[in-house]
């Protein structure tokens, strides 16, 4: 079986909010393989790059396999506060999952 590349958004929907400065993005696989696919492949640093252009800095990822969810916490990713942040719009964080959910993975597995 060789690689295969997977657009996130094909095996995942998801979610976004903030709290204070705090950006939080989760993706809840649509299935149990799906899941295992993500929690495999999307590792923190796989996320922060995909949201590099939108998010600066570090990115946390936490695994809640019950709910087949990956959640991805980016700390201080909007100065200030969605209020006060120079970012444009009060909510372009939900248009920062977009930018995770149309990230494509290279799965060696296939």
């Amino acid at each position: 079986m060789g690689a295969c590349v997977v657009r996130i958004g094909d095996i995942a929907a998801g979610r976004a909010g903030d709290k204070g400065d705090v950006l939080d993005l989760t993706l809840v696989a649509y299935s149990a393989d799906d899941y295992a696919r993500l929690e495999r492949l999307v590792t923190a640093a796989e996320a922060a790059r995909a949201l590099h252009r939108a998010v600066p800095g570090d990115v946390i990822r936490y695994e809640l396999p019950k709910l087949r969810a990956l959640k991805f916490v980016a700390p201080a990713a909007l100065p200030g506060g969605v209020h006060a942040s120079l970012r444009a719009g009060l909510h372009w964080q939900k248009a920062a999952i977009w930018l995770l959910l149309d990230h494509d993975i290279e799965d060696p597995q296939g």
